[in-house]
C-alpha cells in the first residue's frame, strides 16, 4: 500500500539541499555545509633568477664509486682525521660512512682512505695522496660541469613565469639585471 508521504525529504521544494530539521520523523538532519574559499596568496612581483642543481656521479659498474656525498665525506675525514668523526659532523652512522669509504677504496686502482684501527695508540684516517687527487679531479669536473651549465642557463630565462611558486625560497634580483 503506498504511503502519502513522500519518498524524498522536501519533495516539491525547489531546493536540492534539504533544509535542516526536515525529512521524516526521527531522520538526523544536517545543516547543509558551507564552502570555504581559499585565499590565494601572491608574492610579490619580481623575477627569480632560475639555477641548475647538478649532481656529478662516478659509475663503475653497479657501484657509485664517487659522488656528492662521498666527496664531502673524504673532506671531513681530512678535516676530522677520523672516519667516525666525519661521519658524525655529517649525521651519518659509522658504519655507512665505513661503508661509503670501503666502496671508494674497492673502486679505485688505490685506497683513497688509509685508516688505522684504534687501540692503546688510538686510530685515525686520512686521505692518500691518490684520495687528495681523486677528490681534487671530481672538484675540477663540477666546477666545469656548472660553469658549462650557468652558460646555457640563459636560454632558459624567457621561459620562466613571472613570479616563483608559492612557498619557495629563492634569490629575488631586480628586473633585467
Amino acid at each position: 500500500m503506498p504511503s502519502d508521504k513522500p519518498l524524498l525529504p522536501n519533495a516539491g521544494t525547489t531546493s536540492p539541499l534539504p533544509q535542516a530539521g526536515t525529512g521524516r520523523v526521527g531522520e538526523k538532519t544536517q545543516e547543509p555545509r558551507k564552502r570555504r574559499t581559499k585565499k590565494t596568496v601572491h608574492p610579490p612581483r619580481c623575477f627569480v633568477e632560475p639555477k641548475f642543481k647538478l649532481t656529478l656521479r662516478l659509475l663503475y659498474g653497479t657501484e657509485i664509486a664517487f659522488g656528492p656525498g662521498k666527496a664531502e665525506l673524504l673532506e671531513a675525514i681530512e678535516r676530522t682525521g677520523s672516519i667516525s668523526a666525519a661521519g658524525r659532523s655529517m649525521d651519518m652512522s659509522y658504519r655507512r660512512a665505513w661503508l661509503l669509504v670501503d666502496t671508494m677504496n674497492r673502486s679505485f686502482r688505490e685506497p683513497l682512505v688509509d685508516a688505522t684501527r684504534g687501540g692503546r695508540h688510538g686510530g685515525g684516517a686520512h686521505l692518500t695522496p691518490f684520495g687528495k687527487e681523486v677528490l681534487e679531479r671530481y672538484r675540477e669536473v663540477q666546477g666545469a660541469l656548472q660553469q658549462v651549465a650557468d652558460t646555457y642557463l640563459r636560454l632558459f630565462r624567457p621561459c620562466m613565469a613571472k613570479t616563483p611558486p608559492v612557498g619557495e625560497s629563492a634569490e629575488v634580483l631586480p628586473p633585467d639585471s
